[in-house]
């Protein structure tokens, strides 16, 4: 029987993990110069939401193809595509 610090121990995983692919998100967004920070992203069920202002929005849409294919280049985000 398996203890409960051990099950805890995978769910803190989780946590990290998302946490990560949010900053990878990021780190290529700010290199396409579209200044988003951690809190302004959530990733739902392999989607990307962003809350930002309009302006960024519009560019996140006019740079879409190149922050894709540049996401899905990364190991580990392959699925994910962009909702606004």
């Amino acid at each position: 029987m398996l203890q409960l610090k051990q099950l805890l121990d995978r769910f803190k995983n989780l946590s990290n993990n998302e946490k990560t692919k949010k900053q990878i998100i990021i780190n290529i967004l700010n290199k396409n110069k579209l200044p988003i920070k951690i809190e302004q992203i959530s990733i739902s069920k392999n989607t990307i939401f962003i809350k930002t202002q309009p302006i960024i929005k519009t560019e996140i849409v006019l740079r879409k193809e190149k922050i894709l294919k540049e996401i899905k280049e990364t190991h580990g985000l392959e699925s994910i595509t962009i909702l606004q």
